[in-house]
């Protein structure tokens, strides 16, 4: 069964070869985010011994690393007798988390003592061992809250030689939400609302200022104690990508970063004051863990599932449909969308006109998560509908090229859709619908667009995150 629910509506129109070689190569790379089969392979049950880590996932920092007192990590996995087990308890928040959870109880089953994971409005409950609080997502509500609450409370029964796995992922930031004393949950809305939302803040931005207004997200080490914690992460970054928010010289804390972004994006006097005042206090019991935290604990952290395993999936697949294939970057990020749909496009067209930089058949595949700066009155749209939206413009009236574009969490931004898919007819059957692509691009409302084009993938929640996956297949000269 494909992973598009509305697969034969989106073979329906013109260009159906290309569109099949697109959506192919879509699903390809969104299965292969999926963190259930490595966090089996990271925890499992051997010879009556619980094994946690492998050579392929191993045992990593959980915080800041102290560069002059190095911390020895295992040599290989750690091995505990399951007769000499303590408790076992499941707790995580994200988009990934209850799909990583689930990978754990069907190791561990009735081991698990105790349990709770946020996951996202929308999603099915499919855990039985432990308690699913389904939360706000992009802003936080008071599930987000209440959820995260009932997270430290499990955490915090636990006692030296007690086992708490924590499942981590994007978009646990909003869905884990425990605000610090002095703030509320309608603070951390609108520094979402105006920072994140209206003025298109990149997520490393946005996150580098919300995590400090909580007391949960990132700092699960402050409320685990002297009880081994792993933490289980589908990350949103390749392994051996740059930090994509630098700090600049000079800057001493994460606070002062967190403080200069803000300025940058013109919001610092539109959020809340209770939260300036509260970056201003650059009090380190809600910055970011600090490796005295950790670093004589049993803390670790297990990366199980990142960008690379969808990008690598993609380009495998159109090799093996015969495709030249180029990936242009596992996680190109921070542009605007319609502007990156734009370039996608005429990328294409060279390779089109003059087979460069790769010859026809091909395709080409990259990662990542542009932005879109909505201002206050947005209508229905996200980052891969603008993205397609953009390209269909550049494109129209080929009959070689098709893209797609598409969230791996199956939610392209606020709407019901993962993403989109256009070819050179796209924008001439806008037009003979009477609609206006550009300005329907200028006021955000791609996915309206594209919906009623017949163009939206819908693929519901796919219970992982690891940013979003564009293909641009090109067609061979007609001969």
């Amino acid at each position: 069964m494909s992973l598009f629910r509305n697969y034969g509506q989106l073979l329906s129109h013109r260009n159906v070869e290309g569109r099949r070689a697109v959506l192919d190569i879509l699903e390809t790379g969104m299965r292969a985010g999926d963190p259930y089969d490595n966090v089996r392979k990271a925890v499992r049950i051997e010879h009556g011994q619980l094994v946690i880590g492998s050579e392929d996932f191993p045992l990593g920092p959980i915080g800041a690393v102290d560069p002059s007192r190095p911390r020895p990590f295992p040599p290989g996995p750690i091995r505990i007798d399951l007769d000499r087990l303590g408790h076992i308890y499941l707790t995580g928040g994200g988009k990934a988390a209850q799909r990583e959870a689930r990978a754990l109880e069907d190791v561990l089953g009735d081991l698990i003592t105790a349990g709770h994971v946020n996951a996202k409005k929308g999603d099915t409950i499919v855990l039985r061992h432990a308690d699913v609080t389904l939360a706000g997502h992009p802003e936080p509500d008071e599930d987000s809250v209440s959820g995260a609450q009932q997270i430290v409370d499990v955490m915090r029964r636990a006692r030296r030689g007690d086992i708490i796995f924590e499942c981590e992922s994007g978009g646990g930031t909003a869905l884990i939400t425990l605000p610090a004393p002095g703030l509320t949950l309608h603070d951390i809305q609108e520094v979402t609302r105006v920072f994140y939302l209206e003025h298109g803040a990149p997520i490393e931005a946005a996150n580098a200022v919300r995590t400090l207004l909580t007391t949960l997200r990132l700092k699960h080490s402050r409320h685990a104690g002297d009880a081994m914690l792993i933490q289980l992460s589908t990350a949103e970054r390749a392994a051996d990508s740059l930090a994509m928010l630098p700090s600049p010289p000079g800057v001493a804390d994460e606070y002062e970063r967190a403080i200069l972004v803000l300025k940058e994006y013109g919001c610092w006097d539109e959020i809340p004051e209770s939260v300036r005042q509260h970056l201003l206090k650059r009090d380190p019991a809600y910055g970011h863990l600090r490796a005295e935290e950790w670093y004589d604990k049993p803390h670790f952290r297990i990366r199980v599932m990142g960008p690379e395993y969808m990008i690598d999936a993609a380009e495998r697949r159109a090799r093996e449909m015969g495709l030249n294939c180029g990936v242009l970057a596992i996680s190109l990020s921070n542009l605007e969308s319609s502007m990156l749909g734009d370039a996608l496009g005429q990328i294409a067209h060279e390779v089109e006109r003059h087979g460069r930089p790769l010859p026809a058949p091909c395709a080409l595949v990259f990662g990542g998560e542009c932005v879109v700066n909505t201002g206050p009155n947005p209508g229905l749209g996200g980052r891969n509908a603008e993205f397609v939206a953009s390209a269909s413009i550049r494109i129209a009236g080929s009959q070689r090229i098709v893209v797609g574009s598409a969230d791996s969490d199956g939610s392209d931004g606020p709407t019901p859709y993962a993403g989109g898919i256009v070819d050179g007819e796209t924008y001439g059957r806008a037009v003979k619908k009477g609609m206006d692509v550009a300005e329907e691009i200028r006021k955000h409302n791609t996915a309206a667009l594209l919906s009623a084009l017949g163009d939206s993938i819908e693929t519901g929640i796919l219970n992982t995150n690891v940013q979003d996956l564009r293909v641009a297949y090109i067609a061979p000269p007609a001969s």
